[in-house]
């Protein structure tokens, strides 16, 4: 049985549009498959639990961007789902799971993909947890100026407008560099899976990612891989915000980590304690503020057709 759960909304309505080209697949192919509409925030998630607890084998295909695939994904990891695989037809403006797995964002490809699988991979989930929450993500999570980024950018006007223009990433781009000059660093204590400790006294942000993009094709950890086991942790702190103005256009193509200040540890935790509350992302998605997170690879894993 195949499954669909569409954000008619991703993308300013691309969502809708592309499910459309997508249905029009399905009925020409005679496939049987159940459709539903993300209706706002969390309803992704619970129809995911929904759609586990029939205990089907079946596919389930998410229409949207990295924030309903990420709903979905929790939705799972709260059931038992060894009976479903996970489709993804990419619409949102960042896309970052879809570029990190080298997934097609062509329709009548996905559908090909979705209908005869040529290859299923396991991909880890990571869990991000404050003492007031958890989140899985199947991206990254972080805290600080990239949370603050992410955060700004869900609430912008210019997220609509760059969306209908088909320049999504600059978004990100125009809201980053806003955000810098009114951004005050602060220190931040962090423990690698309870050994190694360090301080950062003037901390931009850290980042724990298990794929290679946020942020809309941002390289920030150019060697993680979707399924180690582990998370990659990109660290920026101790730089001049001027410097920070040239680390990000270099973070695109990954060699932002030549710059002094900027480090990359991998592991399997990263505990972070920053002197005051701090924003935090979870893929992308708000996940509030807080002076305590840590970082975990869990030992989830979600099947993904690949192609």
């Amino acid at each position: 049985m195949y499954y669909f759960i569409i954000n008619p909304n991703s993308r300013s309505g691309e969502g809708f549009h592309t499910w459309k080209t997508a249905e029009e697949l399905l009925r020409e192919r005679a496939v049987e498959y159940e459709a539903y509409f993300t209706e706002g925030t969390g309803h992704a998630s619970r129809l995911a639990r929904q759609i586990a607890a029939l205990s089907l084998p079946c596919t389930l295909t998410v229409v949207g961007g990295d924030g309903t695939l990420n709903e979905v994904a929790n939705g799972l990891a709260d059931t038992e789902y060894s009976h479903i695989t996970l489709g993804y037809i990419p619409t949102g403006s960042g896309n970052d799971f879809a570029r990190g797995l080298g997934l097609s964002c062509d329709v009548k490809t996905c559908i090909d993909s979705i209908l005869s699988p040529r290859e299923i991979v396991s991909v880890d989930l990571g869990l991000s947890r404050t003492r007031e929450a958890s989140r899985y993500f199947l991206v990254s999570s972080g805290i600080g100026y990239d949370a603050d980024i992410c955060r700004n950018v869900t609430a912008s006007p210019l997220k609509k407008l760059f969306n209908r223009l088909h320049l999504g990433k600059l978004t990100y781009v125009a809201i980053a560099l806003g955000l810098l000059f009114r951004y005050d660093p602060c220190p931040v204590c962090v423990r690698l899976d309870k050994k190694k400790t360090f301080s950062i006294p003037r901390y931009f942000f850290i980042t724990g990612m298990i794929q290679k993009y946020e942020g809309g094709g941002v390289k920030f950890c150019p060697y993680a891989r979707y399924d180690d086991g582990l998370l990659d942790f990109c660290i920026a702190g101790n730089l001049a915000k001027a410097k920070i103005l040239f680390l990000f256009p270099t973070a695109f193509a990954g060699k932002h980590t030549d710059f002094s200040g900027v480090h990359i540890l991998r592991g399997k935790r990263l505990d972070i304690i920053s002197q005051a509350p701090l924003p935090i992302h979870c893929d992308g998605e708000n996940m509030g503020c807080s002076s305590h997170l840590t970082l975990y690879a869990s030992d989830k894993k979600l099947p993904v057709i690949l192609r």
